[in-house]
């Protein structure tokens, strides 16, 4: 279970849940696709994607 970053927050942020776990999801791809091309064993994708949307750090499409 996700605690951090408030899911209930991030979806108002975000503007809906759907959004924003097609958002999560697309950028836990790829960073799992960065660190299989770098050679690092891939740890907790979506938990990083969930931090870099909530600190924006992802830009979200309208």
């Amino acid at each position: 279970m996700m605690i951090e970053p408030p899911i209930e927050k991030m979806s108002e942020k975000i503007g809906n849940k759907y959004k924003l776990a097609v958002l999560a999801s697309k950028r836990a791809v790829e960073l799992q696709k960065k660190y299989l091309e770098e050679g690092v064993e891939p740890e907790i994708e979506l938990s990083q994607a969930a931090n870099e949307i909530w600190n924006d750090e992802v830009e979200v499409d309208e």
